[in-house]
Parts: structure tokens; C-alpha cells; sequence
């Protein structure tokens, strides 16, 4: 699944692309993925309208309009390129974004646990709205984190992975994070102290921006606005590593499911 890394080169991408440009047509090749569609409203609200901003908010990115925003999520395998026309190019070609400047963005989700929704300026989106704070910012602080995480019984491996609490952070970096930090996937997050705190957040944003500097992950699923994957897997410490020798102490990378999810570890270093 794209991660806060994948979402914001994509945004990366778009922005010099779209930004300040008219959004003349939308077409929808169906009316529902992971939910439905608003394709009326969107046309009436986006189409012939010019996009102010594209942001990324967790794990979503918004095409800013001056009364509200699109909102799409990638979902599992859900990309956005560009293409030479309104044509479709391939078969899980769902919408197709035509702009003034001749630009053609296809949005394709094979799996359709993507979304595209509208959100007004004023009332915002029941997907956006109860986000925690993004990981990137100063809004996630040590102190906030340790308040929000106080007497929780939960593990810190879910309570990072809980957009509630903390916006955009996924499987893959909430376990190279821990890794660097040395702490068990399984202590419970209520119990860790502010500098466990404070460390973990360094690195959490550390890992995140080495992450979009390199374009992203090489997840199957994953590419950019331009059609092609990132680079970042070939940097993973412990992420898809089971039984490979640990970077630190050379022992076996462990591997437990929680919360659906393969978690990935070292049982040596991390306590």
C-alpha cells in the first residue's frame, strides 16, 4: 500500500503540473471504488475551475479548488499518470482528468480500494476530519504523543499506525522507525518515556524524508505521476527481512503479525 512517502512524491510530482491550472473535464468510467463516487458534484464543484493547491494530508492528496477539494486516496494499488490524451490506456482506468495546458491524468486503482470524494471548505470530510497530526510537522510532538498514547494498553507499532493519532504512517515505516530506535514492536505505547518519545519521532521523520528524497518505495503497486516506481526498498533495515542477519548484531530478523499487518524486528536490539 502507498505510504506517506509514495503520497507526497506524488504531490511532489503533480503540483508543478496542475497547480493554477483549469480542470476542464472529468470523465468517470465507473460510479463507485472503495465507496461511491460524487461524480455530480464533482463536476459541478472542480470542472472548469482552476486548482489552487494540491497538499497531502496523511495519506491523502487534495486538488484545492476555492470552495473545497478532491479528494483521492490511492488505496492499495492506486496510481496517478499522465497520458498523451482522454483515451484509456489500461484496463482499471477509472477517472480522467483533462486540464487546460493539454495535460490528460488517468487515475488507475486495480484493486479499487481507492477513493475519490469531494470535500467542502467548510465542513471538510468524514475521512479528513478526525486525522491526528502528520508526522512531519511540529504538531506531532513528543509531549502530545506521550498525552495521547497515556494509559493506552495498545502497542506502539498500532498506535503509530492509528491515523486517529497520528496521520500517514504505514506498515513499512512505523517498522524501520522502531528498528532505529530500538524499541519492541510490542511494548505498549502508554509506557514509553518522552525521550523514548522524542527519539522515536526524529526518526520516524528522519526515515520518512530519507524515504521521499528517494521517490518512495518500490512497492508492486507503486508508481509516480510519470508511470515509474520508486527507489527506497533496497534501503529497508528490517522491512521484508525475515531471517535475513540483522544490520546491527547480524542475528535473525523476526517476524510477527499484528493488527493484520507482518511486523518486522530484531528481538536482539529492539526492547
Amino acid at each position: 500500500m502507498p505510504e506517506l512517502p509514495e503520497v507526497e512524491t506524488l504531490k511532489n510530482a503533480l503540483l508543478p503540473l496542475i497547480k493554477d491550472q483549469i480542470l476542464e473535464e472529468m470523465i468517470f468510467h465507473r460510479a463507485d471504488l472503495r465507496f461511491p463516487i460524487p461524480i455530480g458534484l464533482l463536476k459541478q464543484e472542480m470542472s472548469g475551475h482552476r486548482v489552487t493547491n494540491v497538499v497531502r494530508k496523511g495519506k491523502y492528496l487534495l486538488w484545492e479548488v476555492s470552495q473545497g477539494a478532491m479528494v483521492l486516496h490511492l488505496g492499495m494499488s492506486g496510481r496517478v499518470v499522465q497520458r498523451p490524451s482522454r483515451n484509456p490506456e489500461e484496463k482499471h482506468c477509472h477517472a480522467i482528468f483533462q486540464f487546460s495546458s493539454n495535460l490528460f491524468l488517468h487515475f488507475i486503482d486495480p484493486r479499487r480500494f481507492g477513493c475519490i470524494v469531494w470535500a467542502p471548505r467548510e465542513s471538510g470530510h468524514p475521512l479528513l476530519n478526525h486525522l491526528g497530526p502528520d508526522p512531519l510537522t511540529p504538531d506531532a510532538s513528543p509531549q502530545r504523543m506521550k498525552q495521547s498514547a497515556l494509559n493506552r494498553k495498545i502497542s506502539i507499532k498500532a498506535f503509530l499506525m492509528d491515523a486517529r493519532r497520528l496521520a500517514g504512517v504505514g506498515n513499512i515505516y512505523a517498522c524501520e522507525a522502531l528498528f532505529r530506535t530500538g524499541i519492541h514492536p510490542l511494548r505498549q505505547a502508554g509506557r514509553l518515556s518522552l525521550k523514548r518519545w522524542e527519539n522515536l519521532l526524529a526518526e520516524l521523520k528522519t526515515v520518512l524524508l530519507e524515504s521521499i528524497k528517494v521517490g518512495g518505495s518500490t512497492l508492486r503497486d507503486f508508481y509516480g505521476a510519470d508511470g515509474t516506481p520508486g527507489y527506497y526498498s533496497t534501503r529497508f533495515t528490517v522491512y521484508g527481512r525475515e531471517n535475513q542477519p540483522c544490520l546491527n548484531c547480524k542475528e535473525p530478523i523476526s517476524r510477527i503479525v499484528q493488527t493484520g499487518r507482518s511486523t518486522f524486528y530484531c528481538k536482539h536490539c529492539q526492547k
